[in-house]
């Protein structure tokens, strides 16, 4: 016979004795921010950071809205009003990125030359004048010719609410545009709190015409669609970093003064709920591996440490994967620029790799001349294209076709249910920041995940038989440990299930219980980039408890209930149950604001299809949902299980159980008729 009792017992004096939990929960103290210094991680073999960087790119297209990647529509591309300045010629660019939504620039060519040709990407920084900038310390001009001088074709758009890209900017009754800087009509659009919902934020916007752009050059006659790299500075080389992590069509790269630990971008374009999460700069840019890279950093500004910390960290990487020699940083001593000679050692690392030229080779950018202007801009006037969508409009159409996309994926037999499945497991995992650590640390009295600074406290009831048990039942309860004690919802029915022989846990999510603190404000400071909502955290702390229960308890089943707003909590996270018995709280997610509720908030709800989406991916395990009221939503739910063919597995309930009423449901699921 077992003794039960020994192997639980075994199991917390070996993981007590191995790794200790903090003393309290470590989680949310201090609240992170884009100014918290973040550590790459150590990787000691190749295979190790393949899995890293196959969560990177998800999470950077998760937080930025574009999973999975919308269809792609035709861009109408219109190239026109060529200057031909003898070596290189410029012209001015617009297309459709999105159907209403203008990207605009410049597209400098090489004159005299026989192509096709490498292409370059030039997004530009946060400079007064954006795509226009041409100073002693920026010029995205001067770096455009010269590329071009060099045989190469360079491209570079505005970013939302510089110069031509003015669709969503404030204008006056008659149509012009209100008297604001370019920055002040960059910041603006998309700042209301329900667009994070469905993770719409200009990053994911601006990272979205990045994408375009690439399918812009790509097509161009001249341009050899194997040969397309991107540069920029500042906030164009967060859109370097994260274009080039997302888009392999990039084949060599140089992000220029932004790769840092330490400061990881000051504006909302470079901020998007949940990215930096898990994750970090030097991440995404490692992420380039094994492709071309070279950083460029500055002694006068956040990248002044990149020779000590962030380029060994991505060095380690490409000399794991055999390619030591694609990475190269150099630092210059400078303020915040992307001056001549940050231009001069990027415009060589493009020859190196795109034409062959040795690693010595050297450039000596060439004088040139600005053109005005007025001459480079695509709408001089201001007034920019008839039929451009207003933000307002384009929000709308943009979450129309969100939803157009899962619903084409919505489940109709077992091959479409595993696509569903594949594309939404991934999101779930990266709307709610979900760890995957295999590693549980389990003390007296609490149990938690190694290294992150959990403390989950615990009750445990086990039956006084030995053997193995029939079942455990996870109890995610508002009320945390509580609804077991004297008095509490679940006491009198915990004694009928160790009657059974089913043990009971029941733990405090985070901040529930007697330890919680006062919630901050999850919509301020770029709160929800670095740091992970209630829910999120209370969706893994569910997970967390699940995993604990099926590595220790040695039970034949485990049945996962959730109670109140817990019931969520069961639906996203009881992948690691056998059956799951979920309370919906009345819940109407037709009401907009009831998502904000900050104990139910969680970025990229909507891209999973809501609680309805993600508790589909429960199937087709044994499912039921009470307390429905004929409000909470069941349509992705009923298309799971009857896609697998098991819609027996699967109840709804419109009226609230009792406690009492899901004990019986628990004995059904533990052994179910035959």
């Amino acid at each position: 016979m077992i003794c039960r009792a020994a192997i639980v017992c075994f199991a917390l004096w070996f993981f007590s004795a191995s790794a200790q939990l903090p003393a309290q929960d470590e989680r949310g103290q201090p609240i992170r921010t884009l100014h918290t210094p973040r550590t790459f991680g150590t990787y000691t073999n190749a295979n190790q950071w393949w899995r890293q960087q196959s969560e990177i790119r998800p999470q950077i297209l998760v937080s930025c809205g574009l999973w999975p990647l919308p269809t792609k529509t035709p861009l109408g591309a219109r190239v026109t009003d060529r200057i031909d300045r003898g070596d290189y010629s410029v012209e001015k660019v617009y297309f459709e990125s999105f159907p209403g939504l203008y990207v605009t620039g410049n597209l400098y060519r090489p004159v005299g030359r026989k192509g096709p040709f490498p292409a370059v990407l030039n997004p530009h920084g946060h400079s007064e004048l954006g795509r226009l900038t041409d100073s002693t310390n920026v010029s995205t001009v001067a770096r455009c010719i010269q590329f071009a001088r060099l045989g190469m074709v360079a491209f570079t758009w505005d970013m939302v609410g510089y110069q031509d890209a003015s669709q969503f900017s404030a204008r006056e009754p008659d149509g012009a545009l209100r008297a604001a800087s370019f920055y002040d009509q960059h910041v603006a659009p998309f700042r209301e709190p329900s667009h994070q919902l469905w993770n719409l934020n200009l990053m994911g916007v601006q990272l979205w015409n990045a994408i375009r752009a690439v399918d812009f050059v790509a097509a161009l006659p001249d341009v050899n669609p194997q040969a397309i790299g991107c540069t920029g500075e500042s906030g164009g080389a967060t859109q370097t970093i994260l274009l080039t992590a997302v888009d392999d069509r990039i084949k060599v790269t140089a992000p220029v003064v932004m790769v840092s630990h330490t400061m990881q971008g000051g504006c909302w374009c470079e901020n998007s709920p949940g990215l930096r999460v898990q994750h970090f700069n030097v991440d995404f840019a490692a992420a380039a591996a094994p492709r071309p890279q070279l950083l460029v950093a500055a002694t006068g500004d956040w990248t002044k440490a990149t020779l000590e910390v962030e380029a060994p960290a991505i060095a380690q990487i490409y000399q794991l994967l055999g390619k030591a020699d694609r990475f190269a940083a150099i630092r210059l001593d400078a303020g915040h620029n992307y001056n001549q000679a940050s231009r001069e050692a990027v415009y060589a690392w493009f020859a190196r790799w795109f034409q062959g030229q040795p690693a010595d080779f050297k450039v000596r950018e060439q004088t040139y001349k600005k053109e005005s202007d007025s001459s480079l801009r695509v709408f001089p006037d201001g007034q920019g294209l008839p039929g451009a969508l207003t933000e307002e409009a384009f929000s709308h159409a943009w979450i129309r076709a969100r939803q157009a996309t899962l619903e084409k994926l919505r489940p109709t037999d077992a091959p479409t249910f595993t696509n569903w499945a594949n594309v939404q497991r991934m999101t779930l995992r990266r709307t709610l920041q979900l760890d995957g650590s295999e590693l549980e640390v389990v003390s007296l009295g609490a149990f938690g995940r190694l290294g992150k600074g959990d403390r989950i406290e615990k009750t445990l009831l086990m039956p006084a038989a030995e053997g193995w048990l029939d079942a455990v039942v996870v109890l995610a309860h508002p009320d945390g440990r509580a609804a077991l004690a004297p008095g509490g919802k679940w006491n009198l029915v915990a004694a009928k299930l160790l009657n059974a022989n089913y043990a009971v846990l029941a733990f405090d999510a985070y901040q529930t219980g007697p330890t919680a603190r006062p919630i901050g404000n999850g919509f301020t400071n770029f709160s929800t980039t670095y740091n992970r909502t209630l829910l999120q955290e209370r969706v893994q702390d569910t997970l967390t408890a699940c995993r604990y229960a099926r590595k220790f308890l040695q039970a034949r089943r485990l049945i996962l209930v959730g109670e109140g707003e817990a019931g969520a909590w069961a639906m996203l996270g009881g992948q690691w149950a056998d059956a799951v018995i979920a309370d919906a709280n009345k819940f109407d997610p037709k009401t907009p604001n009831g998502w904000l509720d900050p104990a139910r908030f969680s970025p990229g709800s909507h891209l999973l299809g809501g609680l309805d989406g993600g508790a589909s991916l429960l199937a087709p395990r044994p499912l039921l949902v009470h307390n429905t009221a004929a409000k909470f939503s069941t349509d992705y739910l009923k298309a799971a299980y009857q896609a697998l063919g098991t819609p027996e597995r699967f109840t709804e309930e419109p009226n609230g159980l009792t406690a009492e009423n899901v004990e019986l449901w628990v004995k059904r699921f533990v052994k179910p008729a035959k």
